[in-house]
């Protein structure tokens, strides 16, 4: 068994809405062949941490079955970028403030909904912030986060396995 390890890493503002959610679906996609071997983290480009997820967030992750309560927030660094895979950023502002701060991780960096596309096919699209809404619009944020995680899912587990069997 390979002590190798394949780092997942969401990036939002605040780390307290989206990216929460975003990491406790992805551990429940992580294929069971791959569980102890695949980390799924998020940070945040504010630099906040030790934030719980909101309420909604975590009300919203659950309904999807993703239990995030015991989330703390942490703020986006050297170090975990380091440690990252694949990069996943909500939104072209985080992509754009990685790109400046980070240059060197910019192979890596990605917009979710952007990640994976046909060819030519061009889709610079965000993952609204549900911050300070009601629990409807962070359903559907959740929602829209879990179903671009499935759209991505079979190329990320081509991803895995190449790493982890490489």
């Amino acid at each position: 068994m390979s002590s190798k390890k394949y780092t997942i890493l969401f990036v939002c503002s605040g780390n307290s809405c989206r990216t929460p959610m975003a990491e406790g679906l992805m551990k429940t996609k992580i294929p069971e062949e791959f569980e102890d071997r695949v980390q799924v983290v998020s940070a945040g480009t504010l630099g906040i941490n030790g934030n719980p997820a909101t309420y909604f967030g975590i009300q919203a992750a659950g309904d999807l079955g993703a239990d995030i309560s015991h989330h703390r927030s942490q703020g986006i660094s050297r170090e975990l970028l380091q440690e990252s895979d694949i990069v996943f950023c909500m939104a072209q502002g985080h992509e754009n403030i990685l790109a400046d701060q980070f240059p060197e991780f910019n192979e890596n960096v990605f917009l979710l909904r952007g990640f994976d596309r046909e060819s030519g096919e061009q889709f610079y699209e965000d993952v609204a912030d549900p911050i300070g809404r009601d629990l409807p619009e962070y359903q559907a944020c959740a929602q829209l986060i879990n179903s671009e995680l499935d759209r991505i899912l079979p190329r990320l587990k081509k991803l895995i396995e190449a790493k982890l069997n490489d």
